[in-house]
């Protein structure tokens, strides 16, 4: 992943802080003695300080420009992987069709909807929420593309050409991942899927090392257990009140090695996901890109597989970043929160990290 490394001028470490934070309206990742570090999103630099030759203001002038110029470093669908480099685009693939128009033309096309009658997951629209109370209408999720607009029709040949490169070895990483995911309801030690469910809530957070577990992790279990059962309520709801159809309902040409019981709009795993990603780097900031690849990967895994489109990806980003910044501001999250980052403090520190 590309960043251009600029050194700046911290003659008084704190006071600098302060005005770097307030430039770049974000925490430094590394604070020592005598240097600090910010990696910016955007601009896609990295301020490093340590008695250097920038000062305050030419880092200014630096970052406007910088702002201005976008650098030529734009992040891709390619930079955003680890585990579909080969076959993830060089593009950013979610800007370059939600660029394209999403009205459509077609009545009896863009009337068509996933039937409820064949919703397998209905019990899930009445799960019981542990922290958040709001209305599913409190998320501001924009309306799908239309079935018949140029912008599904470029999704769906988006989703063919990945298709074409599929792989035997492709797959079976698809495969493993697409038995990645919480199940609210299989909370019983007992139940013969239980270790593969409480699992999956580890996934996002593999590369804090291989302490991360759910058996040395009982408090952060409980919690994630807590934050995905309350997001699988919304994002299904969302589901079924968008009730779009999934792309092998539009296109007989998708080979789709599976048939999901519910609609595709937002997409669960993608919402999962990155519910779990933003939710560590509010713990572990300068692992932020790391947490949002492994969410990349698994949304994307489910386009390779012709059961998403793109879009559904995205609508499951934006879910979730709402979702996570509502959460933090309910008081009994806030405790329980208070409790997970205590229990991973301590094991980070007592595995060296």
């Amino acid at each position: 992943m590309k960043r251009f490394q600029v050194p700046v001028s911290l003659k008084n470490l704190d006071e600098s802080i302060e005005f770097y934070n307030a430039l770049v309206n974000t925490q430094p990742t590394v604070v020592k003695a005598d240097h600090a570090k910010w990696m910016l999103k955007d601009p896609r630099i990295i301020c490093v300080g340590k008695n250097a030759v920038l000062g305050k203001t030419m880092m200014v002038i630096l970052i406007l420009f910088f702002q201005v110029i976008n650098f030529g470093f734009a992040q891709n669908s390619q930079d955003l992987s680890k585990e579909f480099i080969s076959i993830s685009p060089i593009e950013d693939h979610y800007e370059r069709l939600a660029a394209l128009s999403a009205s459509g033309d077609n009545v009896a096309l863009d009337s068509l909807r996933f039937s409820l009658k064949d919703f397998r997951r209905s019990a899930y629209l009445k799960l019981r929420t542990v922290y958040l109370q709001v209305p599913t209408s409190f998320f501001k999720i924009k309306p799908f593309p239309a079935n018949s607009s140029n912008q599904t029709k470029a999704e769906i040949a988006f989703l063919l050409e990945l298709q074409a490169k599929r792989s035997p070895e492709l797959m079976a990483k698809t495969d493993e991942m697409a038995n990645i995911y919480y199940d609210p309801f299989t909370n019983n030690p007992t139940n013969e899927d239980f270790q593969r469910n409480v699992s999956s809530l580890f996934h996002i957070g593999k590369d804090l090392g291989n302490w991360y577990t759910p058996d040395k992790l009982p408090e952060t279990t409980r919690v994630l257990q807590n934050v995905i059962q309350d997001a699988t309520y919304y994002f299904f709801n969302l589901k079924a009140d968008f009730a779009r159809p999934r792309p092998y309902h539009l296109s007989k040409e998708i080979k789709n090695p599976e048939a999901p019981g519910h609609s595709a709009y937002p997409s669960g795993h993608s919402s999962a996901s990155y519910v779990n990603a933003y939710l560590l780097a509010e713990m572990f900031p300068e692992l932020k890109d790391k947490f949002l690849s492994n969410a990349y990967d698994m949304a994307f895994s489910r386009e390779i597989r012709g059961v998403h489109y793109p879009s559904d990806s995205r609508a499951g980003k934006t879910f979730a970043l709402q979702f996570v910044q509502q959460i933090l501001k309910e008081k009994s999250f806030q405790s329980d929160f208070e409790k997970m980052k205590s229990e991973l403090k301590a094991a980070s520190i007592k595995n060296g990290n």
